[in-house]
This record gives C-alpha cells, structure tokens and sequence, in this order.
C-alpha cells in the first residue's frame, strides 16, 4: 500500500487523487478488488520505481484482473512501455481506464505519457466517457417530475426484462454493448450483455419503468454502498420507446431513489457520444467531474 500511496501522477483528477489515498488503498486491498499480484512496477538496480501499473478485480478470489486503471511514474517513455506491455501480458486483461480531467481526450498532449505506451502495447481506444462523481445534495432530481411506475425486480428470468432489454440493446448508443454486438452479434450480445449486467449485482438493484399501460419502457439499476458511495449502474429505453423523455425520468427517479437511500456520493458514466444520455444527466444536475477514457486490446 505504501508502495501504491506515495505514487504521483503526470494527470490530476479527482479519481487519480483517490486511488492514491490509505483509504481507498486499504479498502480495495481488504476486499481482494486490489492485490500485490496485480502490481507491476519497473526499476533500475538498486533504485526506486520508474513507473507502476495496477489492477482493479472483483473481490471473488477466483476472478482474473478486470481493468488496468492504476498508472504512475511515466516519464521514461521507454520504461513506460515495457512496463504496460508486461503488465499487458501478466494480466490478459480486456479494459485499461485512464481518468483525467473533464473535456479531455486521448489524443491531448499531457496523456500522451499515459495513452502512447498501452497503444504501442496493443491496446486502442474505445470510448471517452462523461465520469460524474460528486457528494448527494437534497432535492437533486426532484426538478423532473415522472409519469412512470417502478417496478423492483425479484427473478432474474422475468421475461419483461429480457424483452426490455433487447429493445435497449438495438441501435445502442452504448460503445460496450455496440462492440459487443459487432464482435457476436445481436442475440449472442444481448443474452451476455444483460448476464453481466445481473452477474455485477443483486437483481433486487433492478427496476422497471412501466407506462399507464403497463408497458414495460426502460431498464434502471442502482446501487448505495454501505460507505455511502451511490451508482447508477444502468439506464437504458428500448429503441420503440425512445424520444419521450423516460431517459431523464428514469435517472431522476433513480437519483432520488439512492439520496432516499442514504447516498452520500453519486457516481455513474455515460459515452459521450450518447448524446441523449449526456443530456438526461445535464438536465437532472449532475456535473460531470472527469473525463474517463477506455481502451481495449486490439483484436
């Protein structure tokens, strides 16, 4: 921990600054989401660190490392090279996240230190995200009224979820769920898209967004850690429901839901290139505090 803690980095955002703090550190390494294994650093002989890569993992003791998201001491470009690439390969890991500063991109100039060794060690973008993290204020959400109902899942084989879920997933504006379809195809996608999606969390997280019909008309899903940290997990409305404005009622129900809750932090993402979804969070409050940018390995 010691080691991971007195680590700087070339990027500052509020993230960069948590994974660097006793709190985070100590957590994430008591739960097995961080683990000595899942470091990797370079040195010369007899001297301290060039550079450090780290992994974040579930906190299963059988799971792999999920996402390179630790990344410090870049300022040997070769150093930092070989090192992601080693990391690279120890890992076999499928998403490398950098956070930095909102409005940023891959392509700017001071994450170059950071971008240019995980391409030249066969990783590529695959989407620059809107990352919202910020402390619960009474009354967010309350400015956008719902005609809707919510229902609160209980079987994970709810036929509902699964059609509503299909329906999400055509012509998703989701870069995972999009590369996904790409890579299985559309039925294959939506059958491991929604099994991830109630894999991560209880089913009782998710809730239906049913019309006066009875129509199921959006997927919402939800989270508050006993920490008091809040996710958003999932917002989505099936592609024959689109362009009524449930997006933004779904997120401000939801919002209210977790602040009910007990949530003291709220924290989500969305593409930037899902404008809508961008939009929704804008017009509920939330601010958006970085930018988070994820890449993929080459295949």
């Amino acid at each position: 921990m010691d080691l991971l803690a007195a680590r700087t980095t070339s990027v500052d955002s509020p993230t960069q600054r948590r994974f660097r703090t006793e709190l985070h550190l100590g957590d994430t390494l008591a739960s097995g989401r961080r683990r000595p294994a899942w470091v990797w650093a370079v040195r010369r002989r007899d001297g301290p660190p060039l550079g450090i890569v780290a992994g974040l993992g579930t906190a299963y003791p059988d799971e792999r490392v999920h996402v390179l998201d630790y990344f410090s001491g870049f300022d040997d470009p070769e150093a930092a090279t070989g090192l992601v690439a080693w990391a690279t390969g120890e890992a076999a890991c499928d998403e490398a996240t950098i956070f930095a500063p909102t409005g940023a991109t891959a392509d700017d100039a001071t994450l170059s230190p950071l971008v240019e060794p995980l391409r030249a060690s066969g990783w590529q973008l695959l989407v620059e995200r809107r990352h919202y993290e910020f402390e619960a204020t009474s009354g967010l959400g309350e400015d956008v009224p719902t005609e809707l109902a919510f229902e609160q899942l209980s079987d994970p084989d709810d036929p509902r979820l699964m059609a509503c879920h299909r329906g999400v997933m055509r012509e998703t504006l989701d870069a995972h769920d999009g590369a996904l379809v790409q890579r299985l195809g559309f039925d294959k996608a939506c059958r491991e898209s929604l099994a991830l999606l109630l894999e991560s969390d209880p089913v009782e997280c998710i809730h239906l967004a049913l019309d006066r019909s009875g129509a199921a008309v959006g997927i919402v899903s939800g989270l508050v850690m006993p920490t008091g940290r809040a996710f958003v997990l999932f917002v989505g409305v099936p592609y024959e429901a689109r362009g009524h404005g449930y997006g933004r009622q779904l997120l401000a129900w939801q919002t209210r839901r977790l602040i009910d809750g007990g949530a003291l932090t709220l924290i989500a993402d969305t593409d930037n290139q899902n404008v809508p979804m961008a939009r929704a969070f804008a017009d509920v409050g939330w601010p958006q505090t970085e930018t988070r940018i994820d890449l993929v390995q080459r295949t």
